[in-house]
């Protein structure tokens, strides 16, 4: 501003002038030239500089940034309040003492949008606040900081205004940012853990429902501490982890499955999907780990339905071919008996023909166990039969007659039924097992053919029976069998199970189908009444439990067992019913069979 520069270089040059020390003169012109360039400095600073009178806050100089700031020129500004400048800051007094401690900020009036905290002052008697200034298009958002000085025994305030709007603006987006982000991180339906050093450090809602725990126990452990110590398929936990979280922190990403534990121990399967990324310059690891327990049930269906339908398909055509030969046998061993027992005419005029005593021969035959070879041939003749019998069920489709049943109704017949099964040989006594009934109340009927399901719920409680025959309870525990009925949203492997862990809703809650046909438009939304059928026996390991539906699988002595009864059972509940059956086991605890029929739709 060359009026101002004029004005001081007049007043020294006369100052000069008029002193009769004229040896003074180069130095004043020095300091002339000093003050010229800091002049030149503060009018090219991109920041407003403001000097003020400390008692009043009247404007005693200002650079072009504050009269740009202001929208004032340097005439209009100078000599007026600050508050001539910054309109917000009218009736404010600055706390500008010595010694800030305790310094409170004040603050004028904010939009909502704005959230700067107002930095504390250092010691010094220095202030800062931030204010909104109107300006031409967008308002500006200045910093001011206010300091006091003493130049000369004279009191000054020295007030720099920063335009912050760029900043407050960046700020305010990135805040946004993470705002959407946050909430695609917790809205996403697999658990995903941030991880560092070996630690989690953030996890979504999913996670801390996932693993039964909360934000703050999750962020305190490491992924091991979430696991059993052996891993199915790798071995040491803490040794497989190790491996993976290096080769995602040499940037390899990771993909693999898992098994992991709820904080009440009970382990579920998972895939990890693990990979590397970099914030504020530090390698962090993102997990997104999906639930895939329902999953692999529905798998482990979809295979043995297609074992069971391969094995099927050749049933029907072996039965036939089988029954010709074996009834040849045991209609021989039959006649035999017959033609050697003595007081039938043919044989007495075979035996007197032949000149033979048939008493002696009759006799002949008992001492040389002849006769008990022929009962054994005939009751294996009949064993057989028994089997081809069950390979004609296991391969046709049922035509039974079909009705709207309550399988809490069934399974108490099935229960009376299985308490005339008893083997006092084999210390089998179903009398001796205590039963636990938990049936849900308004549980809706099911359409099935009653003998059918009655024939499965049978078979499971005679194998829960004979299961809990081979166990030796410690002291205080019983034999027991728990029976339950209720209701599920969805099949397996598909969204939608309500209730527990097991989808099972108890208590009478029952879901509304809404209008006819939406459950059949929509698989997940199906409402299945469910039975489960429980014993504490010695349970069943993985590899048993994998193929307890195979046809002539059993685990069982021979002669004691066929091997088909289970598997003819998932043909009665998956083939003829459209349902499902499945098993879960804990070896040396307890054993779950679940069965799942379609409910009749209720009226709306």
């Amino acid at each position: 501003m060359p009026k101002r520069s004029d004005d001081l270089r007049a007043k020294l040059i006369g100052l000069g002038q008029a002193s009769t020390r004229k040896s003074y003169y180069p130095e004043l012109k020095e300091r002339l030239q000093q003050l010229e360039l800091f002049r030149a400095l503060l009018e090219s600073a991109g920041d407003g500089v403001l000097l003020l009178a400390a008692e009043t806050l009247l404007v005693l100089d200002a650079n072009g940034a504050a009269c740009r700031f202001a929208g004032l020129p340097w005439e209009a500004l100078t000599g007026r309040p600050l508050a001539t400048a910054f309109p917000e800051l009218a009736g404010w007094k600055p706390h500008l003492a010595g010694n800030a401690e305790g310094f409170v900020p004040q603050d004028g009036p904010r939009t909502v949008g704005w959230h700067m905290a107002d930095a504390a002052p250092p010691a010094g008697g220095e202030e800062r606040r931030l204010i909104r200034q109107p300006a031409h298009g967008a308002d500006l958002w200045l910093e001011l900081a206010l300091k006091r000085h003493d130049i000369g025994g004279m009191q000054y305030v020295s007030c720099i205004a920063r335009d912050v709007s760029e900043r407050l603006r960046a700020e305010e987006e990135l805040r946004e940012s993470e705002r959407k982000y946050r909430a695609l991180f917790e809205a996403a339906n697999d658990a995903i853990f941030l991880i560092r050093d070996g630690l989690v450090r953030d996890a979504n809602r999913r996670a801390c429902e996932l693993f039964g725990r909360s934000l703050d126990q999750l962020t305190s452990m490491a992924p091991r501490d979430l696991s059993p110590p052996e891993q199915p398929r790798s071995g040491a936990t803490h040794l497989a982890e190790d491996i993976r979280l290096a080769k995602a922190q040499a940037g390899e990403p990771q993909f693999f499955e898992w098994t992991h534990l709820r904080a009440d121990g009970t382990p579920f399967d998972c895939e990890i999907s693990l990979s590397r990324f970099t914030l504020r310059g530090e390698p962090w690891l993102i997990a997104i780990i999906r639930d895939v327990t329902e999953q692999k049930k529905l798998r482990e269906i979809m295979v043995q339905t297609e074992k069971m339908m391969s094995v099927g398909g050749v049933a029907a055509g072996m039965a036939h071919e089988i029954n010709n030969p074996l009834s040849a046998i045991a209609q021989s061993a039959q006649n035999l008996q017959r033609r050697l027992a003595p007081g039938v005419p043919d044989n007495e005029a075979a035996a007197l023909m032949s000149e033979v005593d048939l008493e002696r021969v009759q006799h002949y035959f008992e001492l040389r166990g002849l006769a008990k070879l022929v009962s054994n041939i005939r009751e294996a003749c009949a064993r057989a039969a028994d089997i081809v019998r069950h390979m004609l069920d296991f391969a046709r489709r049922s035509d039974a007659e079909r009705a709207a049943c309550d399988l809490a109704v069934l399974l108490d017949r099935a229960v009376e039924l299985a308490e005339n099964d008893y083997n006092l040989k084999k210390r089998h006594d179903f009398r001796n097992i205590r039963i636990v009934r938990d049936y849900a109340p308004g549980a809706p009927m099911a359409e099935c053919a009653p003998t059918e399901i009655e024939q499965v719920l049978f078979n499971l409680l005679k194998n829960a029976s004979q299961a809990i025959s081979q166990k030796a309870y410690p002291q205080g525990e019983a034999p027991c069998i728990t029976l339950r009925v209720g209701t599920r949203c969805g099949a397996p492997g598909l969204p939608g199970g309500l209730g527990g862990a097991d989808g099972v809703m108890g208590m009478g809650e029952t879901e509304d189908l809404g209008e006819p046909g939406a459950a059949d438009a929509d698989p997940a939304n199906t409402e299945y009444v469910c039975v489960q059928v429980e014993d504490n026996g010695p349970g069943m390991d993985e590899r048993t439990r994998v193929r307890v539906f195979e046809p002539f699988y059993t685990t069982k002595p021979p002669g004691e067992g066929t091997g088909l009864g289970l598997s003819v059972s998932y043909f009665i509940i998956s083939r003829n019913h459209g349902g499902h059956i499945m098993v879960e086991s804990q070896p040396g605890q307890w054993c779950r069979f679940t069965v799942l029929l379609p409910a009749v739709r209720r009226a709306a």
